[in-house]
């Protein structure tokens, strides 16, 4: 019981740290929309989602994806190599299908906004659902619903 417990709340803290991770390089790509030659990138989340949960499965190292910094040159990167880097990065790409001003930048500010948005719905849609089976956990331990606090 307690594997299915675990499984469930690691489940939404994966999506959680994914969704919190799409969301910085979407306002990355917003801060840079005039920024002289800056591609525009957004993570795929469902292939770092399903690799983030794979890996769970054999290992108990966490999967939260490092902060990224959008350079051209790997050098800037720091401490992070390429065999340390962690698997979310992996699943960052360069957005397609929009067009590329004359200085070389190729954020659509509109269509950023629109994903950024969505992202944040799915965001608090995810915390909903981890609350709500948190909620569920502690009416089935204490047997009444009547544990929820007075502030209500």
């Amino acid at each position: 019981m307690a594997a299915t417990i675990d499984t469930n709340l690691e489940f939404y803290r994966q999506v959680l740290a994914l969704r919190a991770y799409r969301q910085e390089i979407l306002s990355a790509d917003i801060a840079n929309a005039s920024t002289p030659g800056f591609k525009a990138v957004d993570l795929d989340f469902a292939e770092a989602l399903n690799a983030a949960t794979s890996r769970r499965s054999g290992t108990d190292v966490p999967a939260t994806p490092k902060r990224m910094w959008l350079v051209d040159d790997a050098r800037q990167m720091g401490n992070v190599t390429a065999g340390g880097a962690d698997a979310a990065t992996q699943y960052v790409k360069y957005q397609t299908g929009t067009e590329v001003t004359l200085d070389g930048n190729s954020v659509d500010l509109d269509h950023e906004k629109v994903n950024a948005a969505d992202n944040a719905v799915q965001y608090e849609a995810a915390a909903t659902f981890a609350s709500q089976t948190v909620r569920m956990m502690m009416i089935a331990i204490t047997g009444s619903a009547s544990q929820q606090s007075s502030g209500s």
